[in-house]
């Protein structure tokens, strides 16, 4: 007798790098850059890869803050910071489901960017 539920078994390059995937963006929440830790050893393919999505959010997260600080010159910063604010949130925890189920792909919006922008760092 088989059992269904059984999980599919992940590829070995999945399932080692998946912590460090994980971790990137559930650090990123409360503000740690844990996703440096994969740039700078790149011995993983799929942890490098969640890595760089995790880069472009924070970049993104960053190019909000400063059009939020400018923009509350105009009186429209406070509501730029926090619409954008819960829109990071959604990409980071999208991208610590894909991360959790062991998947590849790519942040809504934001996410080619990562790929393209990051393409030259590969794992070594």
């Amino acid at each position: 007798m088989s059992d269904t539920n059984q999980t599919p078994q992940l590829p070995p390059e999945v399932e080692e790098g998946r912590t460090f995937a994980i971790l990137s963006y559930a650090l990123g929440l409360v503000g740690l850059p844990f996703f440096l830790v994969p740039l700078i050893m790149r011995n993983n393919e799929f942890s490098l890869y969640h890595a760089k999505q995790c880069l472009i959010l924070w970049l993104a997260g960053l190019a909000l803050s400063v059009a939020g600080g400018i923009l509350t010159i105009v009186c429209i910063g406070v509501l730029v910071l926090m619409v954008g604010g819960i829109l990071l949130l959604v990409l980071d925890v999208m991208g610590l489901i894909n991360a959790i189920q062991g998947q590849a792909k790519p942040l809504p919006l934001i996410g080619k960017w990562g790929e393209e922008w990051f393409k030259g760092l590969r794992k070594v």
